[in-house]
């Protein structure tokens, strides 16, 4: 290494520094430091190591550390600088490293914003380096001196305002990035039968997944408009699967909440007649939260839950699915619901030990059981007709009641010990018909 060369530091010694480092060797004698001791590895390539002062004492540093490291390290190094002193960042995002620069350090300090695009790994493949180039608070004659330094490695600069870049590349690079990892999460490998477009698209999993994750997560996190790229993208996906399983289309299957049985099937069945969809599939999925579920996995087309009763209010198991799901609400009507006491067969009311039913039930059924059964546990079921299932099954004595509709006691052969048992007569519950969200034609 030529002695007589310009000293200029780098802060930062990563993969990216390495290669900054290589590049300013041809003009400069670069001098490393890093918060980590990488003083074997900068030796070994050639490089003198120092300490954070001795490298601010630099006419030149250039900062390649991670963006989210970025904001300390200014804080660290702004009693250091010296006026007319350049610092050089490379960071993937430009807005907020421009902005915490010209806050931490002083007006006298000269900024240059700098964004090569390319890596470790494409530079000595890609015939098209380019590096964006934003003069924040520099002299011309200096300016002057980088644009020919950078253009000597092959780069095309191209100039821009950090907020222009920032916009550019969340649609760009992030987006590319956040694809990479999208299909790297779904385990996409090569296959006998990929197309070329295929293997172009796995390339980018290649590529993009061979940063570090912290890269990732800081090119994503502090680009200002990493939020209006991910809405567009989550938009879009929405648009082109619902032309794939478009709501406009006849449904298939229809997913309830509960089981056969239930005042939900019954509300499904009511559905499909008013509707007059014919002969379909029905699917009982127990619970609102198997509703969206299925719903979301494409299982089935539509899916009825029960949204809130005359006397028990809310159903907060539906609330709480409708909160965690991503669809949209078709329409809503009302079931008149009669609730039954159920019992196997030969169980005198007297000898009843404990009534068991779904949380909505034991609610539209309590001035009953306050007058029959005050003195016995009411216990609560995921489903009035999965209560009356188990009943039949043996899980339960046999001196177990339950509340559920009377089809679920012809269903699992109990016997209806009384009939219409609800507190209110006019018993309505509200049902809500969900589907997948998209765009109707």
């Amino acid at each position: 290494m030529v002695e007589n060369k310009q000293k200029v530091g780098i802060i930062g010694f990563g993969r990216f520094g390495a290669l900054l480092a290589e590049l300013l060797s041809n003009d400069y004698q670069p001098i490393i430091t890093d918060e980590r001791d990488l003083s074997e590895l900068a030796q070994s390539s050639g490089y003198p190591w120092a300490d954070l002062e001795t490298v601010m004492q630099q006419e030149i540093v250039f900062l390649a550390v991670p963006i989210s490291r970025m904001k300390n390290l200014l804080k660290e190094i702004a009693p250091q600088s010296r006026p007319g002193q350049v610092l050089i960042d490379v960071a993937s995002v430009k807005t907020r490293i421009r902005d915490w620069m010209i806050e931490a350090l002083p007006s006298t300090v000269q900024i240059l914003n700098t964004h090569p695009m390319f890596g470790p790994d494409s530079y000595k493949r890609d015939r098209d380096l380019r590096m964006v180039f934003c003069p924040t608070r520099i002299d011309a004659e200096i300016e002057s001196t980088w644009r020919n330094i950078f253009e000597s490695w092959g780069c095309r600069l191209i100039d821009l305002e950090v907020e222009d870049h920032d916009r550019l590349a969340a649609r760009s690079q992030g987006i590319t990035h956040f694809v990479g990892r999208v299909m790297k999460g779904m385990d996409i490998q090569p296959t006998a039968v990929d197309t070329h477009g295929f293997r172009q698209v796995h390339h980018v999993v290649e590529q993009t997944c061979q940063d570090t994750e912290e890269l990732f997560h800081d090119l994503q996190y502090y680009n200002p408009y990493t939020p209006e790229m991910l809405t567009d993208f989550s938009r879009s996906v929405h648009a082109v699967k619902a032309r794939v399983y478009r709501p406009d289309s006849p449904p298939e299957v229809i997913g309830y909440q509960g089981i056969p049985g239930s005042f939900s099937e019954e509300a499904a069945r009511n559905y499909i007649q008013e509707e007059k969809l014919g002969d379909i599939d029905t699917k009982p999925c127990l619970t609102s939260r198997n509703v969206m579920e299925s719903l979301y996995t494409y299982e089935i087309d539509r899916g009825i839950i029960a949204m809130e009763n005359a006397r028990g209010g809310v159903v907060h198991e539906s609330i709480h699915a409708l909160a965690k799901a991503r669809c949209k609400v078709r329409s809503m009507f009302h079931i008149q619901v009669n609730q039954c006491l159920i019992t196997k067969a030969g169980v005198d009311p007297k000898e009843i030990t404990e009534v068991r039913s779904h949380p909505q039930a034991l609610k539209q059924c309590s001035r009953f059981l306050r007058e029959n059964f005050a003195n016995v546990p009411h216990l609560e079921a995921e489903d009035t007709a999965e209560a009356a299932r188990k009943l039949h099954q043996g899980e339960f004595s046999d001196t177990t009641a339950v509340i559920a509709p009377a089809r679920a006691a012809e269903l699992y052969e109990l016997n209806v010990s009384q009939f219409g048992i609800q507190d209110l007569k006019d018993n309505k519950t509200l049902f809500l018909v969900v589907e997948r969200t998209g765009t109707s034609i």
